[in-house]
């Protein structure tokens, strides 16, 4: 996904950087780091691989988390359940 990402703004040039990695570790690593939780780049990229990975066996369940995620009063709810069903790390991935 670091060539060409699926979600963002479209173009060209895919995601780089903080945006990338959100998006690779979300979707594909189930990862989380807690070095990059104030990165809000980061946490949007890492939500949004989260629940394409969710709506691809259960869209009913994707739609609701993303309504819920819009709403900044349920934000860290979200957050904090998609954290539940992956592994959360200390510090930064190598490279940043």
């Amino acid at each position: 996904m670091v060539g060409r990402g699926s979600s963002g703004g479209g173009g060209e040039e895919g995601f780089t950087g903080r945006a990338a990695i959100g998006y690779d570790h979300g979707y594909d690593g189930e990862v989380f780091y807690l070095g990059l939780a104030l990165d809000p780049h980061y946490v949007d990229g890492w939500v949004e691989g989260c629940l394409e990975r969710i709506g691809e066996d259960n869209l009913e369940e994707e739609l609701l988390f993303r309504d819920l995620f819009e709403d900044d009063t349920q934000r860290e709810v979200v957050i904090d359940s998609l954290k539940a069903d992956c592994q959360v790390r200390t510090g930064r991935p190598a490279g940043l």
